[in-house]
């Protein structure tokens, strides 16, 4: 009697549950690899905004400011801009007025969102004057995407500022 070479049923069921005890174990891990990705993505080019701020205030001899609130309207929504102040206008010396140059204007990815910002007076905005340093003693910028994700940026009192991570997002966990 000949025998016809295939798979049983069972083989195939087999096979079948082993590709779906696998599908469910890695598909949580891709989204966590995703947002992790997102939030690395969105505060390295955060940091990547301050580095060229800074260098741009000392290279041109101007102050730079970057504003985590350009429409002043009390809600950190994401938006942030960079201008160079020419100082004419000392009424409204945090905004950015039509004849001062635009360096950089960005928005966070779709599901970071900004944690705390805080500078000098706590406000979301930051200065870095002619010699490249900061306006009080620096401060920091938080960002977050999810419960487990947290990643910020501190600028020290020199204006050099650094990537930094925390596990919970709570005051004094930020490495």
């Amino acid at each position: 009697m000949r025998r016809h070479a295939g798979f049983t049923i069972i083989e195939l069921l087999t096979v079948m549950a082993i590709l779906g005890i696998l599908t469910a174990l890695t598909v949580p891990n891709v989204h966590t690899w995703k947002t992790g990705y997102q939030l690395r993505a969105a505060t390295m080019q955060l940091h990547q905004v301050l580095q060229q701020a800074r260098l741009y205030a000392v290279k041109q001899h101007s102050r730079v400011i970057v504003h985590f609130d350009p429409d002043n309207d009390q809600q950190l929504d994401g938006d942030y801009i960079a201008f160079v102040d020419n100082g004419l206008d000392e009424q409204t010396f945090w905004t950015r007025e039509p004849d001062e140059q635009l360096l950089h204007r960005g928005r966070l990815k779709a599901n970071v969102r900004f944690l705390k910002i805080s500078f000098a007076g706590g406000v979301p905005r930051l200065r870095f004057n002619t010699l490249g340093l900061p306006n009080g003693f620096g401060g920091h910028i938080y960002l977050t995407c999810g419960p487990d994700h947290f990643r910020g940026i501190h600028v020290n009192i020199n204006g050099r500022s650094r990537i930094v991570s925390s596990r919970t997002g709570a005051k004094g966990s930020w490495k």
